[in-house]
């Protein structure tokens, strides 16, 4: 008897027109200021020697020692200012720090595509938000800072910014800026326990205003290659602390985690709206990268129960590796020195279609390490540089659609299915399934027809079990 078995389409990993591999990372560098301007005054004069840029400097040797293809900095202060060649603080940090070495040896860093944009932090909602009986208006204090849509004593401190070594989808980028906490369905809203109903601590005309992000939530999509793209998922959920019995904090932490986790999944983003309106979140099988200081430890720390779950229980997320500081004797997964307590809250996550994980890790050497200076020095960030290495391969259910087999009186098995550009394809055949047993079945040409059709004929006329599948790899 004659047993055979078409297997779903797979994807082999290929030299292609994305590179072999994408470094990406997440580092909350601590590149906020006490005052609006300070960080673009510090970022305009590198010859200073102040303490903050001096600080400054140690974060651009961090990164040129990593050398990420695409990174998010997180507390890096929002600042619309610009200089007489009309440059902000992201380009003055790019120019003056990371495309000059720090340290004889080190690699002059260029990111063409930089992006920024308004975070919630400092922007004031009028409205007496922490229930202190009082609206602080004038920046410069926490209790204004507790009165604004995400904490800040002005606007903009503890913003964002992303760098790219690969072109952004400009067109495709959405924030959330606005979303409001109360338009998430079932969201974890902060309850005043001294009335008898629920989820009260904001009143009605607050829950109108109040929105989700304490700073935003991005969605990048940044092009790898041939049109190859990956959404850079960035964001920075609230400390889950400086809140009361309410958990405001902590509640808020785990639904912008939750944002996020429902925003992969089609099934899940029924709820999401942009800043321009655009409904939804990612379309299945969309090749996504989540970065970010999360604020939340899966086991430990002050999070609400399961906020970190969220991500690493994630079918649709690569949790595969975790990444540690063992490339500096320091096996530690954690990312942040919240001493005495260390824990896991920054979180670099692809997705499971469209990538191999090659490696990761955490920027944290120890003394005696030599480099241990650059995250102990006084004014260091208390967050530590993580970074995963990933092969970018096709994903599958785009580079394969509509796979048919058909087994004729003759003996002859059609295979057809509908491929994606950029693509190429291969007939690959297995007797046992075992991952070193396929290969490449001969005399089969897979090149698609003028609509994109692929069809190929098999004998089916040698006796055994003989597996197929078909194998995409990236055009060159």
């Amino acid at each position: 008897m004659i047993s055979r078995l078409l297997l779903p389409a797979f994807a082999t990993a290929a030299l292609a027109a994305p590179p072999a591999q994408v470094r990406f990372a997440t580092f909350n560098a601590s590149l906020n200021r006490a005052s609006a301007g300070q960080l673009f005054l510090d970022l305009s004069n590198p010859a200073a020697g102040t303490t903050g840029v001096a600080q400054a400097k140690r974060i651009a040797e961090i990164i040129q020692r990593t050398d990420p293809d695409i990174l998010l900095i997180n507390e890096f202060d929002f600042d619309t200012a610009t200089d007489g060649a009309g440059r902000t603080a992201v380009d003055l940090f790019h120019d003056n720090f990371l495309a000059v070495p720090q340290q004889s040896g080190l690699p002059a860093l260029r990111y063409p595509w930089r992006f920024t944009a308004p975070s919630n932090t400092g922007l004031h909602s009028g409205l007496d938000l922490d229930n202190s009986g009082a609206i602080t208006t004038t920046p410069g204090s926490d209790a204004y800072g507790n009165d604004c849509f995400g904490f800040g004593q002005f606007p903009g401190q503890y913003g964002m910014a992303v760098y790219s070594k690969f072109p952004f989808q400009t067109g495709g980028i959405r924030t959330f800026q606005l979303f409001l906490w109360k338009d998430m369905p079932g969201a974890l809203l902060p309850d005043n326990s001294a009335t008898l109903q629920p989820k009260d601590w904001y009143s009605a005309g607050e829950l109108a205003v109040v929105r989700l992000s304490s700073k935003s939530h991005w969605d990048v999509p940044i092009d790898l290659g041939g049109g190859h793209t990956v959404h850079f998922l960035a964001g920075h959920p609230t400390p889950p602390v400086f809140d009361g019995a309410e958990d405001r904090n902590g509640k808020r932490n785990h639904n912008e985690i939750r944002f996020w986790a429902d925003y992969i999944d089609p099934a899940r983003a029924t709820y999401h709206r942009d800043d321009r309106g655009k409904p939804g979140g990612l379309a299945a099988h969309d090749r996504f990268f989540i970065a970010g200081d999360h604020n939340a430890d899966p086991v430990r720390g002050d999070s609400v129960t399961g906020a970190a779950q969220q991500f690493i229980a994630h079918p649709l997320i690569n949790n595969t590796i975790i990444p540690s500081a063992a490339a500096f004797g320091n096996t530690s997964t954690n990312t942040a020195d919240f001493s005495p307590l260390d824990l896991r809250v920054d979180y670099a996550l692809p997705s499971v279609a469209g990538f191999t994980v090659l490696g990761g890790g955490v920027f944290w050497p120890l003394a005696p390490h030599p480099l241990a200076n650059l995250v102990t020095t006084a004014g260091a960030s208390d967050h530590k540089l993580v970074w995963m290495d990933l092969q970018p391969v096709p994903v599958v259910a785009t580079a394969v659609q509509n796979l048919t087999a058909a087994l004729d009186a003759g003996a002859i098995i059609t295979i057809t299915f509908r491929s994606a550009p950029g693509h190429l394809y291969q007939l690959e055949e297995s007797v046992s399934l075992n991952p070193g047993n396929w290969i490449t079945v001969p005399g089969i040409s897979m090149t698609p027809a003028q609509d994109g059709t692929v069809k190929v004929l098999v004998s089916a006329e040698e006796p055994g079990r003989r597996f197929f599948r078909v194998a995409a790899a990236f055009a060159p």
